[in-house]
């Protein structure tokens, strides 16, 4: 009996090990992680940066931050204040289907610091974003100014602010935080002139200023940006687990704010819209890090 134990266990051994070998040899090596970014943005056209805290921050080379695959490696792109901003496009069309149709990543942070997106086709095939752009509307369309500009002068010294002029003949200055009394280095280096002009569309403030008896306190009501924008934590298309908003192509409008009907996307612009400087926490200014087709 214990014999044939033995030699049984010893052919199972064999066979086992003969089978395992016939079965290594066959077995194809694994497939690579794709590397495929084919559903991401290829290639950034433009890039300007507003006055904000970040401007000694801001590289005009870190466009590199929103193409491809966003990963732990890569850095984030500053957009700055209201109008700073990103052109950017995806190596095919984004097709409008049912639901969200892509994706903005951002820098995620405690509050939303929200961006418009607009959209653009490429009818003439050119591979470049000269054509019209349409704004995807968001859950402040109608609190917000269209056709809004604002025009920024460079400090005249280090010892001086920022000043301003909009298209609502408003004038102010951009004041510097942290007990400092200039926003001279707010002033982006690639900006060479003297002045600047960003036109967009201008949301409603994002901070309330709830400060009482001595203590300051900044903070975004939970229901004033809900859907529609980049970088807004608060609202129901974002994803903690991508750290984006997902946002449609079927909410696109026009100049006058008329929905018009886009099959198709080429080119993104994400544009810095609230134009607001919440006490401590300085101006609103949002930061991306890319952004992706869902139907890919």
């Amino acid at each position: 009996m214990h014999y044939r134990q033995k030699h049984s266990s010893q052919f199972q051994f064999i066979a086992t090990v003969f089978i395992s070998i016939i079965l290594f040899s066959c077995k194809t090596e694994p497939a690579e992680e794709p590397t495929d970014d084919s559903a991401y943005i290829s290639e950034v056209f433009e890039y300007v940066f507003a006055p904000s805290q970040y401007a000694t921050k801001a590289f005009a080379t870190d466009i590199k931050n929103v193409i491809g695959k966003p990963s732990s490696e890569k850095s984030w792109l500053y957009l700055g204040g209201f109008g700073g901003y990103v052109i950017a496009g995806f190596n095919h069309d984004v097709m409008n289907d049912e639901g969200a149709d892509f994706e903005v990543f951002a820098l995620p942070g405690v509050s939303p610091e929200p961006a418009i997106v607009y959209v653009m086709r490429d009818d003439n095939a050119d591979g470049k974003p000269n054509e019209t752009w349409y704004e995807l509307k968001g859950n402040q369309f109608e609190n917000s100014q269209r056709n809004y500009w604002v025009r920024y002068y460079k400090a005249s010294s280090d010892s001086t602010n920022i000043t301003w002029k909009d298209s609502k003949n408003a004038v102010g200055e951009v004041i510097c935080g942290y007990g400092a009394n200039n926003s001279a280095k707010w002033w982006w280096p690639a900006t060479t002139a003297d002045s600047i002009t960003f036109a967009g569309t201008r949301l409603p403030d994002a901070y309330d200023d709830n400060s009482s008896e001595g203590v300051t306190l900044w903070a975004v009501p939970r229901g004033r940006f809900t859907e529609g924008y980049a970088e807004n934590i608060h609202g129901i298309d974002y994803s903690k687990t991508s750290g984006g908003n997902k946002l449609d192509i079927s909410n696109a409008v026009d100049s006058a704010g008329n929905t018009v009907k886009l099959s198709s996307i080429r080119f993104i612009k994400v544009q810095t819209a609230v134009f607001q400087q919440a006490g401590w926490t300085n101006e609103v200014s949002a930061e991306i890090t890319g952004a992706m087709d869902l139907g890919e």
